[in-house]
This record gives structure tokens, C-alpha cells and sequence, in this order.
């Protein structure tokens, strides 16, 4: 190496304080998550169904699925009121007529292997009653 062409470069580097920098820098990554509503403010008194299904959609996955004050309690409880067990009675119909087309279905399976049996011991009667002619 040539020692003549040696030339000083000058770094400057920038820091910022780390303190100030965690002051101003949210670093704790809440909109990844579902935050907790503040709801302290609102008088449930004066709420419309559009605050409350406003509030609903914000709470939603903060709702436990079972238990009480749940999805399940929410299903129950609407599910009374609106009578939607003649819809079940309806569902319940269908299910029934499901397993009684599952069970011809067995039957006929059954059938239709006694037939192919059958036609099996004919066949072989068949073809020994030919054999005992020739």
C-alpha cells in the first residue's frame, strides 16, 4: 500500500436521548392490539341502539365466549326473545329426516348386498349344473 495518499475522514454520528426519545416514541405497539375502551363517559341512560351496537363492535372480542356477561349469554337470552327455537323445531325436523334417509340408505346397502350374494350362488349354481351336462 502507498502511504502518500493517506487522507483523515472525519465521522460525525447523530444520538438522540434516549429519554426524550421515549417520551415522544409510543414504543409499547398498541394498535397491534384490541385496547381497552374507556367507556366512564358515557351514560347508558341516553344510549341509542346505534351506541350500543357502536359499543358492541368495540367490545366484541373483549367478551368472553361462555360464562356469564358472554357471547353465549348474549345468543341465549336473544334467542328467547326473538323465539328462535321454531327455528330449531324446523332444524330438529330436518335432522330426523336425515337420520331416516341414513338408515334406508343402510338398508338399502344391506339389500343390495343379499342380492349380489344371491346372484353370486345362482351363478355358481348355474355354471355347475352346466358342467355337470357337458
Amino acid at each position: 500500500m502507498d502511504n502518500t495518499n493517506k487522507q483523515n475522514i472525519t465521522l460525525i454520528r447523530q444520538a438522540f436521548n434516549k429519554e426524550a426519545f421515549n417520551q415522544t416514541i409510543n414504543t409499547e405497539f398498541t394498535q397491534l392490539g384490541v385496547a381497552e375502551v374507556d367507556l366512564s363517559f358515557f351514560d347508558p341512560n341516553l344510549a341509542t341502539i346505534g351506541d350500543f351496537f357502536s359499543i358492541y363492535n368495540n367490545l366484541f372480542f373483549l367478551i368472553p365466549k361462555t360464562g356469564p356477561n358472554s357471547h353465549t349469554t348474549l345468543i341465549e337470552e336473544s334467542s328467547q326473545y326473538v323465539d328462535y327455537q321454531a327455528n330449531q323445531a324446523e332444524i330438529q325436523a330436518l335432522l330426523d329426516e336425515i337420520t331416516e334417509l341414513r338408515e334406508q340408505n343402510l338398508q338399502l346397502t344391506v339389500d343390495i348386498g343379499n342380492i349380489l350374494e344371491a346372484k353370486g350362488e345362482i351363478d355358481l349354481a348355474v355354471a355347475d349344473a352346466r358342467n355337470s351336462t357337458n
